[in-house]
């Protein structure tokens, strides 16, 4: 039998065969889609600030290291940390005796210098040292060889002369003599009075250490208080010229300072409100941009910026991180849709609407969250109005839908006003 011969007889069986099923039922077909239920909400717009983030430290208005101006042994301690102390109020009291006895002796050395003068007060500026009673002395002598020379001038003068010419130069020269001793007079009574006065700047030198025994903080111009940080000295204790005792600040208003990179130069300005978000704390803080650095760090290319907030309540604390954001300006109609409405996977958010009865998948990029039920989007839901809510789970695209009505609608967001930050006092 050749080849082609027995191809063709298999062929035949395949095809008697083949027949023979011929009544068998075919494969079911697939059925319909399952229909999903779902829930819609509308999208909301609205206006939203611009903000720039930044975070820094908060800063004490004022903080001042308080020291030793005068060397010697701490007497008594007046204050302690959490202490609030007006300017000017004791602190600390290094023992004073020493200073009492340098005063009392720098008195006694004024006194002195008083006394060669005659005085027992240092004079005014217009004094007239010529009035005193030494410089006196020598200008009643001056006038009294003045007058016995001129006598003597009329009487040598005359024809004959009536005292011999020897009388006559002894009391001219005696006259000259006199003269010469005013002026010394004078000038001992000038040196004198320099030296009182030399005396006066040590007795009030004295007296400005007898002062500095007292420890205490700057004056104020207004009525705030300092509160004490830190204490770095005992009772009984000798601390030296210069040893820091005490770490005061002032707490209201507070500084808020942070480092924004340079991009956004041109965007924060003096004045713009900052609000503060700190650990601990339910609400956030509303101030104001008081002043921004001019110069770009070369290092981190990021500029300075300092903020004044309120503290009435001081439950913002120096030295606390915080987070700020600053309101740089406003977008109109920014797009909300209900954060449960959005469906994260594999790193992209989509929103899922309904058209013709079929779920429409919107990939979508979300903007600021604005409450714990709305989120802002950016792009991805030009033309949309409605979006699911409920049933976007289980949802892709093309799938039937069927609208329910909505059993628990997501409460619309008010948008808040821009923070308004308090007025600052004038300092």
């Amino acid at each position: 039998m050749s080849q082609s011969t027995a191809f063709r007889k298999l062929f035949l069986l395949f095809a008697g065969a083949l027949a023979g099923c011929g009544d068998a039922p075919a494969p079911p077909a697939s059925g319909p889609k399952a229909v999903a239920q779902v829930q819609l909400e509308r999208v909301q717009t609205t206006s939203l600030d611009q903000t720039v983030e930044v975070v820094g430290t908060l800063y004490g208005d004022e903080e001042v290291v308080i020291s030793a101006k005068v060397p010697g042994r701490i007497a008594s301690i007046s204050a302690d940390v959490g202490d609030r102390v007006a300017g000017g109020e004791l602190l600390a009291q290094i023992d004073p005796i020493d200073y009492e006895l340098e005063v009392s002796r720098r008195n006694n050395a004024l006194s002195e210098a008083l006394s060669k003068l005659g005085l027992t007060e240092l004079p005014g500026a217009s004094f007239d040292v010529s009035t005193i009673s030494p410089a006196e002395r020598a200008r009643l002598q001056a006038a009294n060889a003045k007058a016995k020379f001129e006598r003597a001038k009329k009487l040598f003068e005359q024809q004959p002369p009536l005292i011999s010419e020897q009388d006559y130069a002894d009391l001219q020269t005696a006259y000259d003599v006199a003269l010469r001793d005013h002026e010394v007079a004078i000038l001992e009574a000038r040196s004198l009075l320099a030296a009182a006065l030399s005396r006066k700047t040590e007795l009030d030198a004295a007296k400005q250490q007898l002062s500095d025994t007292r420890v205490v903080p700057p004056q104020l111009k207004d009525d705030r208080k300092f509160a004490v940080a830190s204490r770095s000295v005992s009772t009984g204790e000798f601390v030296q010229q210069g040893t820091a005792l005490f770490r005061v600040l002032l707490d209201d208003p507070i500084k808020f300072r942070g480092a924004l990179p340079e991009r956004y130069a041109s965007q924060v300005q003096p004045g713009q409100a900052v609000t503060l978000r700190i650990a601990g704390l339910d609400q956030p803080a509303i101030g104001t941009i008081a002043r921004i650095s001019p110069a770009i760090d070369l290092a981190t290319r990021t500029f300075q910026v300092e903020a004044i907030f309120q503290n009435p309540t001081r439950a913002l604390r120096p030295g606390a991180f915080a987070r700020g954001s600053i309101t740089v300006g406003q977008d109109k109609d920014v797009m909300l849709v209900p954060r449960r409405a959005v469906v994260s996977f594999a790193g992209l958010d989509k929103v899922f609407a309904v058209a013709d009865g079929k779920a429409i998948e919107n990939t979508v990029t979300l903007g600021p969250i604005v409450d714990t039920n709305w989120v802002s989007v950016v792009r991805g839901l030009e033309n949309v109005t409605d979006v699911v809510v409920v049933g976007n789970s289980r949802l892709a695209k093309g799938t039937p839908v069927e609208i329910q009505p909505t059993a628990q609608p997501t409460t619309i967001p008010t948008p808040s006003p821009s923070p308004q930050p308090a007025t600052q006092p004038a300092h």
